[in-house]
């Protein structure tokens, strides 16, 4: 699990605030329990003070005194849970209080990072993918291949069903094999067929597995971040951690090429983008509706033969998906 010094930062900042709440909860029900009980206040510097008297004797006499004290402090600490109890407050109402018992508000066991940890990164990387919200409903739990026809169109060899079904099946083997093989994903065809709710199906599966995940549609990835970083010198610092997460994540969802205005200095960036992914074993999925003729009358060569080149292409083809379940949810 690879996080920029940023995210990092941001998770451990969680675990920074639960300590001081809880030991704010805890120092709260002490002052509360000894107002209320004081014989248990006793009881607790009575234990502090023993413990460190045997320290001290060990380390200055060499005598142990730590056998006694245990069975000593023992004691106490049963009449102090009896007390409690008897107040009507669990025997456990002043021990040390975490959000995480299991590593203890660390995020760490050891040299593993606690399942807290793992859970909170997910949802930061869901944060920072912009899709937190609409992967509730499109993953592939929700992927409806009754959508598309199985009757041949005359166009194509396959029909539009079975040709989804085989897009479908190839992009879970890229999941599946993501960790070991990554590679690159074009997804071509006319608008409502599928194609962004296939991409979010891969985000949402890569983002629960801990990868870092950005989706960004072509017309906000050149204009508002790109333009904001390189022509106005990132004087929006989200456009800043976003044009650096362009390079650094997992895994980078360009959705509707093709829709940007394209000029010199789109193509160039565009160009930078994939090159420097590629180069460095990151994943990128492109969705488009531009049809391959389209895409090299519209962007230069050398983008348009590294994307053939390094890209595994599927071509959505079949009836408006999107205009169909609008359709159906009108009849219900």
């Amino acid at each position: 699990m690879a996080f920029s010094d940023s995210q990092y930062d941001e998770l451990m900042n969680i675990y920074y605030h639960n300590q001081i709440e809880n030991r704010a909860l805890e120092k709260e029900r002490k002052a509360q329990v000894y107002e209320k009980l004081p014989r248990i206040k006793e009881i607790d510097q009575t234990i502090a003070a023993s413990s460190i008297d045997a320290i001290r004797s060990r380390l200055r006499q060499g005598s142990d005194k730590m056998a006694d004290t245990k069975e000593q402090n023992h004691q106490l600490i049963a009449e102090k849970e009896q007390l409690l109890t008897a107040n009507g407050y669990p025997a456990d109402y002043l021990q040390p209080i975490y959000t995480c018992p299991l590593c203890k508000d660390t995020g760490r066991i050891g040299n593993e990072y606690c399942s807290c940890f793992k859970q909170a990164a997910i949802s930061l990387l869901y944060r920072q993918s912009t899709l937190d919200r609409i992967l509730q409903t499109e993953n592939f739990d929700h992927f409806d291949l009754s959508y598309y026809s199985g009757e041949p169109d005359g166009k194509h060899p396959f029909t539009p069903y079975d040709n989804m079904n085989n897009i479908l099946n190839k992009t879970r083997s890229f999941i599946e094999s993501f960790d070991k093989q990554g590679g690159n994903l074009l997804f071509y065809g006319e608008t409502g067929l599928g194609k962004t709710f296939l991409s979010n199906c891969i985000a949402k599966s890569l983002l629960d597995t801990q990868h870092t995940v950005l989706y960004q549609t072509a017309i906000h990835l050149f204009e508002d971040v790109c333009g904001d970083v390189i022509m106005k010198k990132g004087k929006n610092p989200d456009s800043r951690d976003t044009y650096r997460y362009l390079y650094n994540c997992d895994l980078l969802i360009i959705d509707d090429l093709g829709t940007e205005y394209t000029n010199s200095f789109v193509s160039s960036e565009l160009y930078d983008i994939l090159n420097t992914r590629m180069r460095t074993g990151k994943s990128t999925v492109i969705s488009t509706n531009l049809n391959l003729q389209e895409l090299t009358e519209r962007y230069s060569d050398r983008i348009t033969t590294r994307i053939f080149a390094e890209y595994k292409v599927f071509h959505f083809y079949g009836g408006n998906i999107r205009l169909a379940k609008r359709r159906k949810a009108i009849q219900q």
